[in-house]
């Protein structure tokens, strides 16, 4: 959703950011105001599972940004592994030219009743996703503005 009746200050004009997990929830509201705010805006998301959201999201991005912000991107990567987090650096790197925000926010969770539920393949995953990215993904981008959620 658009918001109308938000009046930007293009605080973020001509800076370009990078929202994890940026498909939906706190994520796409993320890209939707940065974008008001003038950024450019490239997000990530999983393949396959949130592909239409990725879609809506996009197209969200695309009637919000301003007319000096270059078109979003959409990448999909699993960010809970090294080699992808660099891929997903380059990859905005070569569309952009560089990097200016980061928002680590991609997370995975699994409702369960017990902790005996929680098997060891589980538990690497949910660490993948919700620590080891923030480290992959900060640790990919040398100089930049860091905010965590």
């Amino acid at each position: 959703m658009i918001y109308t009746c938000y009046f930007s200050c293009v605080k973020l004009q001509g800076k370009v950011a990078v929202i994890t997990g940026g498909d939906s929830g706190i994520g796409r509201a993320v890209c939707n105001l940065f974008s008001l705010e003038g950024a450019t805006v490239a997000f990530t998301y999983v393949k396959g599972d949130e592909d239409k959201d990725a879609k809506d999201t996009l197209e969200m991005i695309r009637s919000a940004k301003s007319a000096d912000a270059k078109d979003p991107l959409a990448v999909a990567a699993d960010l809970g592994f090294d080699e992808n987090c660099k891929r997903v650096v380059d990859e905005v790197v070569n569309a952009y030219g560089h990097i200016d925000i980061l928002v680590n926010n991609a997370a995975e969770q699994y409702e369960c009743s017990s902790v005996e539920e929680i098997d060891g393949q589980r538990l690497e995953r949910v660490f993948r996703t919700n620590i080891f990215s923030y480290f992959f993904m900060t640790r990919s981008i040398p100089t930049l503005l860091i905010i965590f959620f």
